[in-house]
């Protein structure tokens, strides 16, 4: 199941009910988590959950960004692995 997400600045979450399974729990508190992200926000960033393992796709503008969106889905509970398949703009 993947999520992708652009989000303008104060749109209300579209997640009112919650979702059926663990793994789409996550996904949506992760999308929410990077919404709020004053650095991720305005990214193009899909998140797919498979047993726990956060998958990480799409173009973002800088390996900083990448690290970043690592860094934050890592730091989220339940997560037993992130694939980082963001990919950065060559330079």
């Amino acid at each position: 199941m993947t999520y992708p997400w652009f989000f303008p600045d104060d749109l209300p979450s579209l997640f009112q009910n919650t979702p059926a399974s663990e793994d789409a729990r996550l996904a949506c508190r992760l999308l929410e988590q990077m919404q709020r992200d004053p650095v991720l926000r305005h990214e193009r960033i899909c998140i797919e959950v498979q047993n726990r393992v956060v998958i990480l796709e799409g173009a973002v503008s800088s390996a900083d960004v990448s690290a970043h969106a690592h860094t934050l889905a890592w730091g989220a509970a339940d997560v037993h692995d992130v694939s980082n398949r963001l990919c950065p703009p060559d330079g």
